[in-house]
Parts: structure tokens; C-alpha cells; sequence
């Protein structure tokens, strides 16, 4: 079997799934156009792919082949399913042209010009609806050959991954490679005399320009530029970024970008150069493509790597790393970069000189040996970093237990399990190499490298998107002051916009990584770029669509709206009804009722932007109806008396009533309920039912005057004409009191040997009552005193039986009661 390029097999479509994952228009961009819609000739070209791709099926006999197939087979899918997608709108204009049109009625006879197009409308629609039918079918007959397909790759991949060699330590297998090495190293000298060949031509023809400019871009691009834009972003970071986390995961990510596209684009600047020239022979051409993807690939791996430890820039760190363990693990981790690109270089260029199967096992072996090493390597150096302070004071003459230890970070149990399975993986890959099993350990060791690399990175960005949105809706970010000013919305709605944001960004990005952990293990590229296109387009609920693209357009539309609202409630408020001749409550209103229209119109436009028929939100209100009538009555009742109290007004805000036992100020009327600020400064929420179907009093509605009523009693031989006097200088001298109406002074009544004196006095408001009757008693006392006058205490009389203790009837029989009476 001839060398192939293996090592990457698992690695390019998940590498290109990840890359998917976070830029979903990527996969739209790398298809080739689809045929124009609409035409029998689109359709007979996907059938006539698809019977092309049902032969070679039969034909290919190499995982790798099959995947190519199945990628070939998923794209003829999308083309059709494309094809349904771009017919349905115009069958759906010919239908509403048709009802238009109507049925013919019965005996009537339509004008020629109105049966000519109605004949054209059914011809055409009979013409759509047969190609859509057809373009249906064939997504379905594509589906199941890419089932097929996958099924049979994982058969061979089976079969292959378990297929046993001669191992390593065997002395045959050795004896074997001398006598073929020869074989495959001319094999491999003559792909190099025939690129060189190639090139030379193309320089005699074309000149050394082409080359040198991509030679120069390319090393311009591997390290001044690269510095470069390492050293811009830190200083950007450091000059404008906040100074939280965010600072530092920002620089991991740019890092990670600059890492991956810098030795990338260089290696494409370079071969692109060559082909440009025809430097590059035709054989040679996937070759060429192969080394610009495998250093992707290896400058992926140093990337990650790379910008989670910096090993040079401690303060930047994110992992909890000393500079010791971090410089190690960063050499381990380049030289696994290393590794990776020269192994699949050297896989690419055994698959095109077409090697032997034994320098395919050995080498494979190799690979698998030293990317084992390199994997033990990094597990002991993090298990050193458990045991550091006991090994430093060891290593410094001291007690290792006179040494403070400082606890290590704790691991999840989910953390300890996944080592345990990594160290068994490696023992596993290690044993099955040295007997043999090449396969495995080649596909064991390269999966773990590209899962430990593929969630750095998730992780990496994951953190980077939760610090981005969390930053983003700071009540001090200049983000969160303009949706502040915007919306209104307070601090702790801010920060729970910003975690539901980081929420769905990390959600996106852990479907992601699940995807490109999956690939490998029998999942397709183009699988998981048809679902996440699916996941673009949508899905129907209950035949209601749901598209990401259209909530999100749902939740712009949200955004505007209740800045709009806002804006035009803070321009009624402040601007409009400050000019008319409303009162303070009549304004708050209006204003709340415009505040209401204008959500309700707010939520009829983002269902409408959500694509949700109105007609159909009717009968689905209706349908609910029901049960709001029996589970939300209360609710319903509250919300429609709201509507009544902000219509009718028989209260509005500033209104002083009494409602029950308790009484205050009307400081707010919501849509459900009515604050009440009682004496005492507490709150008291009522429901909105209670004030219309309960007797309240109000005690400001008409803005009546407030009445004082002082009432005392005095001794009959008092001078009551002094006392009326008195009574109404003290009114006359209060400031509160009001001249009319005029106040008045009675004798309510003369009995028990008092007269009642009961008088009456006017102020401004209800609420100045309780202090000007305080006033006017304190007032009233003190003139009494004065003249000498003395208020009637009360007598209660008892009948008491004085047959048992003569001395204490008379005693209860004198004793006085009532106010003023001593305890």
C-alpha cells in the first residue's frame, strides 16, 4: 500500500468545521456557485452528477476517496435543496396570481386576453411544481448515497485502524526497508527533478520576478510582519482596552489570528507565486496544496499554544502556568508543531511519489512513536508542576515539610477523568505502536494533539466572547451608557443582557468544537456545513419558522423600537405636555398610555419581522382566551381597570384617599396595580380592581377645602361668650386658616353639668387639617389657661353595692374618670 497522507486525514475537515463554526458564510463562499434555479437543464446537471458520483462509489476503495465522494455527494444535495428554495417564492407568486384570477364561474365565458393568462399561469405553475418535485427527490437520493458512502468509509477506516504490521522492534521489518528505501528514494528524486525541471522552464519563460516577489512577501509575511502586528496589538490593547480580563484574552485571541494566518498566507503567497508562472507541474499541484494545509494546520497548533501560555509575557498569562512550566510546555508544543508539519509534508510527498507499503508502516510508526513522546513529555512536565515547592526545597538542602505548601488549583472530577483517559490513550498508543498496530497509535496520538488544540482554542475563545459581552453591557462601557440613555435599562438589566449574550456566543462556539471533535470519528465536513446552514435558514415549530437571521433581526427590531419609545416618551414629558393646559396626573396619563401603545406596537413589528402571520397570532389569542378567562382572571380584571382608572380618572396621582382602613397619596397607577404612599412613608399596593369596584374616598378630587372641627368641653358656669371669642381669635390669628368660608362656633349640647362646645374651621388643603387642628389645641390650651378657664372633666358614675365595704363605695363613687382623670 503506498504512503499516503494520513496523518492529516482527521484534521483538515475538522479544522475546516471549526473554521465554520465561527464564520457560517464561509461555507457559502467556498461552493461554487449553484446553477441558476428555474431551469430543467439546473436539475438534469445534478442528476447527471449524481449518477456520476453513484459509479465512482463502486470504484473508490480508500477512506480517503469515500470522503472525498461523500463531500462531492453533500454538495450536489445543497445544490438541490438550493433548487427547491429558489422555486418556491415564484410558485408561490403564480398561486396568488391564480387566486386573483379566481375560479371560473359556470357558464360564463372569461375574455380571451384573461384565459390566455390563465393558461400561461397553470402551465408555468405545473412547469415549478414538477422541478421542484424533482429537486426534492434528488436531495433525498443524495442524502441516502451519502449515507451509504459514510457506512462503507467507516467500515474501511475500521478495518484499517485495526490492521496489524510487523512492529518496530522487528528486525524483518527493518530488513524489508533497506531493500525498498532505495525504490522510494528514486521515486522521490524524480517528483524533485520533475518540479525542478518545471520551475527552471518557467523562469527561462517568465523570468525570476514572480518567484522573488513571493520569496520576499512570504518572509516579510513570516517575521517582520508578524512581529509587527504582534507588537500594534498589545500596544492597542494596552492604550484602549479596559483593564480587566478582557485586556488579556483579546491578546490571546489576536495572537491565536496572527500565529494561524501569517505562516498560512505565506506558504499560499509562495506556491500561488509559482503557479502563476506555471512553475508548479500539474501532478504536482495537489502536492502544493497539501503543504500550504499542513502549514495551516502545524501553525494552528504553535498558535494556540502560543497565546494561551506566552511564555514570554507572564503578566498577559491566562492559564494559572509559572514561567518554568509555560517555557517547557511552549517547546514541547512547538516541536509538536514541528512534528506535525513535517510529518504531513513528508505524508503529502510520499502519496504523490506513490511509496511502498512498508515505508508507509515505518513511517507512519515513527510519527506515532515521537508524537508519543512529545504527549508523555508534556503530562510529566504538568505533573512536575504539582510537586514544584517540594522538589525546590529538596533541591535547596531543606525539609520538603518546613516548606509552606501552597495548595494546588482545584480539578473538576470532569477535569481528573479527562487526564485519566489522555494517559491511558498515550500508554494505549505507545504498546499498540510497539506491537504493531500503526494505525491506531498514528490515529490515537494525532487525536489527542488536535483535541487538546481544539479546545484551547474553544476555550480561548469562549473566554474571549463571555469577557467581550460582559464589557459590552458595563453600565460604565460606552456601549452600556448609550443603551442606558437609550432604553433606560438599569444596571442589573444591563449585566443580564450581557450574560445571555455571552451565553448564545459560547453556545455557538461549544457546537463548534463538538463538531470538529466529531469529525474525525466518522462525521463529514460537509454534514456539518449543511447543518449548520440549516441552522441558518431555520426551522418550524409547530408550522411557526424560527431563523437565526431573522431573530435576530427580530431583536434589532426590539432595540430601535423601545429606543424610539423612549425618546418619544421623554419628548412627551419634558417637551409636549409641560406646554398644554394638563395637569400633573392627566400628563403621567398620557404618557403611560403612549408608553403601552408603543410597546404593543413594537411587539406586533418584531412578530411581523419574526415572520409570524397576524392572522394566525388572532386565533391563537383566541385559543388563549379561554384560558385567560379562567387562569388569568385576575390578572385581566387588574389590567382592564388599569386602562378604566388611566381613562375615566376618578383617582389620579396626587389624590388623597382613604380606601378600607388605610389612607395616603396616589404616587403611581400602573397597568396591574395603584401605589399608595401611606402616613407612616410605606407603600401600598393595591390592586387596580379594588379601586373600581370598591367605595374609596377621595379626598383632593374637586380640590375641596379641608375642614378643622375642634370640639371640647366646658363647666357650666363658664363664660361661653369669652370662650367663642377666643376660639375665633385663635382661627382668625392662624395663618392656615382660611377667611371663607368664615369659621363658626356652636354649643353642641348641655348636660352632666358641661357645655359642649363644637366649632368648625376651613383650610387650604385636606392634608394641612391634622396640623392646623394640632396647632389650634396647642393654642386653645394655652388661652384657656390664661383667662383661668377650666375644661369639664368627665364623671363616671357607678353603681356600686355599699353593703360590703362602705369606705370603698364612697371612694369608687368619688373617684373621677375619663380624660384628664389621673392613672
Amino acid at each position: 500500500m503506498p504512503l499516503n497522507f494520513r496523518l492529516f486525514a482527521g484534521l483538515r475537515p475538522a479544522l475546516f468545521a471549526l473554521l465554520l463554526a465561527l464564520q457560517p458564510g464561509l461555507c457559502a463562499m467556498a461552493q461554487s456557485g449553484p446553477p441558476e434555479p428555474g431551469s430543467d437543464a439546473s436539475i438534469d446537471a445534478i442528476e447527471t452528477a449524481l449518477d456520476k458520483l453513484q459509479d465512482q462509489q463502486d470504484q473508490a476503495d480508500t477512506p480517503e476517496a469515500l470522503r472525498a465522494l461523500s463531500d462531492k455527494v453533500a454538495e450536489q444535495q445543497h445544490q438541490a435543496e438550493t433548487q427547491v428554495l429558489a422555486l418556491q417564492p415564484q410558485l408561490a407568486q403564480i398561486d396568488e396570481r391564480l387566486k386573483q384570477l379566481g375560479e371560473v364561474t359556470p357558464g360564463t365565458v372569461e375574455p380571451p386576453d384573461i384565459r390566455a393568462e390563465r393558461k400561461q399561469l397553470k402551465a408555468s405553475r405545473d412547469r415549478l411544481d414538477g422541478a421542484i418535485k424533482r429537486a426534492r427527490l434528488l436531495a433525498v437520493e443524495a442524502q441516502q448515497l451519502g449515507d451509504t458512502i459514510d457506512k462503507l468509509r467507516g467500515q474501511l477506516q475500521a478495518q484499517e485502524l485495526f490492521r496489524r504490521a510487523q512492529s518496530p522492534l522487528s528486525i524483518s521489518l527493518w530488513r524489508q526497508l533497506g531493500q525498498v528505501l532505495p525504490g522510494d528514494l528514486a521515486r522521490v528524486r524524480a517528483l524533485w527533478d520533475q518540479q525542478r525541471q518545471a520551475f527552471d522552464a518557467a523562469v527561462a519563460r517568465h523570468g525570476w520576478a514572480a518567484p522573488a516577489v513571493g520569496l520576499g512577501i512570504a518572509v516579510l509575511l513570516l517575521l517582520p510582519a508578524a512581529m509587527s502586528l504582534r507588537w500594534f496589538g498589545r500596544r492597542y490593547l494596552i492604550q484602549r482596552a479596559p483593564g480587566n480580563r478582557l485586556r488579556r484574552s483579546a491578546l490571546a485571541v489576536w495572537m491565536l489570528l496572527v500565529g494561524t494566518a501569517t505562516p498560512a498566507l505565506a506558504a499560499w503567497v509562495l506556491v500561488e507565486s509559482l503557479r502563476g508562472i506555471d512553475a508548479i507541474p500539474r501532478s504536482l499541484q495537489a502536492l502544493a496544496s497539501s503543504i500550504v494545509f499542513v502549514t495551516l494546520v502545524s501553525a494552528f497548533i504553535g498558535a494556540v499554544s502560543s497565546a494561551l501560555l506566552l511564555p514570554r509575557q507572564p503578566s498577559w498569562r491566562l492559564l494559572p502556568f509559572d514561567d518554568a512550566t509555560a517555557l517547557k510546555l511552549g517547546r514541547y508544543a512547538w516541536l509538536t508543531s514541528v512534528a506535525a508539519w513535517l510529518s504531513g509534508v513528508l505524508g503529502a510527498v510520499n502519496l504523490a511519489a506513490r511509496t511502498t507499503e512498508v515505508t508507509t508502516m515505518a513511517l507512519n510508526g515513527l510519527i506515532a512513536l515521537i508524537f508519543v513522546v512529545l504527549l508523555i513529555a508534556m503530562l510529566v512536565s504538568l505533573l512536575h508542576l504539582q510537586r514544584a515547592p517540594a522538589l525546590g526545597a529538596a533541591a535547596a538542602g531543606q525539609d520538603p515539610a518546613a516548606v509552606p505548601q501552597v495548595a494546588p488549583p482545584r480539578r473538576s472530577s470532569v477535569m481528573v477523568l479527562i487526564s485519566l483517559l489522555v494517559e491511558i490513550i498515550i500508554v494505549a498508543a505507545l504498546v499498540a505502536a510497539l506491537l504493531g498496530y500503526v494505525n491506531f497509535a498514528r490515529r490515537a496520538t494525532t487525536q489527542v494533539i488536535w483535541s487538546v488544540v481544539v479546545c484551547g482554542a474553544g476555550g480561548l475563545l469562549m473566554m474571549f466572547a463571555d469577557d467581550l459581552a460582559r464589557w459590552m453591557f458595563k453600565p460604565d462601557s460606552r456601549f452600556g451608557r448609550a443603551a442606558n440613555a437609550a432604553l433606560g435599562l438599569r444596571a442589573s438589566h444591563m449585566e443580564q443582557a450581557g450574560v445571555l449574550l455571552s451565553a448564545v456566543l459560547r453556545l455557538w462556539l461549544a457546537v463548534g468544537v463538538i463538531g470538529a471533535l466529531l469529525v474525525p470519528y466518522g462525521a463529514n465536513f460537509s454534514g456539518i456545513a449543511n447543518w449548520i446552514e440549516q441552522a441558518r435558514q431555520g426551522w418550524k415549530v409547530a408550522g411557526v419558522p424560527l431563523e437565526p437571521l431573522k431573530i435576530l433581526k427580530a431583536i434589532v427590531v426590539v432595540v430601535i423600537g423601545m429606543g424610539l419609545v423612549k425618546a418619544s416618551q421623554r419628548w412627551l414629558t419634558q417637551t409636549y405636555l409641560p406646554q398644554t393646559e394638563l395637569d400633573t396626573s392627566t400628563r403621567a396619563s398620557v404618557a403611560a398610555v403612549m408608553r403601552y401603545l408603543g410597546i404593543l406596537v413594537v411587539g406586533l413589528w418584531a412578530l411581523v419581522t419574526l415572520g409570524l402571520d397576524l392572522a394566525k397570532l388572532a386565533l391563537v389569542a383566541s385559543a388563549l382566551s379561554v384560558g385567560i378567562g379562567f387562569g388569568l382572571q385576575a390578572i385581566t380584571q387588574n389590567f382592564i381597570s388599569g386602562l378604566i382608572l388611566m381613562a375615566e380618572r376618578p383617582v389620579k396621582i396626587g389624590d388623597w384617599v382613604r380606601i378600607g382602613d388605610a389612607e395616603g397619596d396616589i404616587r403611581r397607577i400602573n397597568v396591574r396595580s395603584t401605589e399608595i404612599q401611606v402616613g407612616d412613608r410605606s407603600t401600598l399596593i393595591v390592586p387596580n380592581s379594588e379601586l373600581i369596584t370598591k367605595t374609596i374616598r377621595n379626598m383632593t378630587m374637586a380640590n375641596p377645602p379641608g375642614q378643622v372641627q375642634v370640639q371640647f368641653s366646658v363647666p357650666l358656669d363658664t363664660d361661653v361668650a369669652r370662650v367663642r371669642e377666643l376660639l375665633l381669635g385663635l382661627y382668625a390669628d392662624h395663618p392656615g386658616v382660611l377667611a371663607e368660608p368664615a369659621p363658626s362656633v356652636f354649643i353642641d349640647s348641655i348636660k352632666a353639668g358641661a357645655v359642649t362646645i363644637n366649632s368648625f374651621a376651613y383650610v387650604q388643603s385636606p392634608r394641612a387639617v391634622y396640623g392646623t387642628r394640632s396647632d389650634l389645641f396647642f393654642g386653645l390650651l394655652k388661652a384657656l389657661a390664661e383667662e383661668h378657664i377650666a375644661l369639664a372633666i368627665a364623671q363616671d358614675v357607678r353603681i356600686i353595692d355599699a353593703g360590703s365595704d362602705p369606705a370603698r363605695a364612697a371612694t369608687e363613687h368619688a373617684r373621677p374618670t375619663g380624660e384628664g382623670a389621673p392613672a
